[in-house]
């Protein structure tokens, strides 16, 4: 639609504007900080371009791609139990990744084929998290730094990754694969620049609020209650913690002959 055109277009040119801004930045600061966040945001900026131009072409070409650029399958139909493991590792509570990881399921070419978990939730009921890192011997202080995706037998990480989650996505996302092309100490090394100020740049958020964990049906059905039953312990923690600093203020104003003595708790 045209007006998704126009968006995809605003998009475009407020990253060109963010690159300049961020230049003049660095400028006028002149010190480390100011570098990384000039460097970070160049790094944030080409992506937001890329990622427009591959979406506008997207929307141009949406009455084609579906029914000649997208006919290959992940997972053909009536091919029986998935063989080929798609498994994305995630940072549930970073903003970036969360955000990232709900803009490609909904581009995917088949979202039932790839799962998605965070790496601190060790109860999924969906991917056995603990399988997998004693299968691939993955270092579970990586995941902190690094997204990581199983495919099929293979491990990828950091840029590797993106670029193969980019290869499961409706046409003309698999054109990422471009960047296979840049060494790849440099892209791992421009990956995991940004990875390191994501926290600082966007923010965390709780770990339950992690998209993923609302791609789940059973969970997407039952949201309602589920939400109730968040809102009812966290009002019971509160009151719980609120009570025992309560109880700490009162001990702490207590005059000393009224302390209890370990002479009189012995007895």
């Amino acid at each position: 639609p045209l007006q998704s055109i126009l968006v995809c277009m605003v998009a475009v040119y407020v990253g060109l504007g963010l690159l300049l801004a961020f230049v003049l930045l660095a400028a006028r600061r002149g010190h480390v900080q100011a570098w990384t966040d000039v460097f970070v945001g160049s790094i944030l900026s080409v992506l937001l371009l890329i990622g427009g131009v591959l979406e506008i072409l997207r929307l141009i070409t949406l009455p084609i791609s579906k029914t000649i650029l997208c006919r290959r399958r992940l997972h053909p139909p009536g091919s029986g139990p998935r063989k080929h493991r798609r498994v994305v590792i995630f940072d549930g509570i970073c903003v970036l990744c969360n955000r990232f990881g709900a803009f490609v399921h909904y581009r995917l070419l088949e979202k039932e084929a790839i799962d998605w978990v965070p790496f601190q939730d060790k109860t999924n009921e969906h991917v056995n998290v603990a399988a997998l890192v004693k299968e691939f011997s993955i270092d579970p202080l990586a995941l902190q730094d690094r997204i990581a995706v199983v495919s099929g037998d293979k491990l990828l990480w950091g840029a590797d990754a993106v670029i193969e989650i980019c290869q499961w996505c409706a046409w003309p996302y698999p054109l990422m694969s471009a960047g296979l092309l840049v060494p790849h100490a440099f892209r791992d090394a421009l990956y995991r620049t940004v990875a390191k100020e994501r926290y600082r740049w966007f923010g965390t958020q709780p770990l339950e609020e992690n998209f993923a964990k609302y791609l789940c049906p059973y969970y997407y059905i039952n949201k309602q209650a589920f939400d109730k039953a968040a809102a009812k312990n966290k009002k019971e923690r509160t009151a719980t913690h609120g009570g025992s600093s309560k109880g700490d203020a009162k001990a702490s104003e207590m005059p000393p002959e009224a302390t209890p003595s370990n002479k009189d708790k012995d007895a």
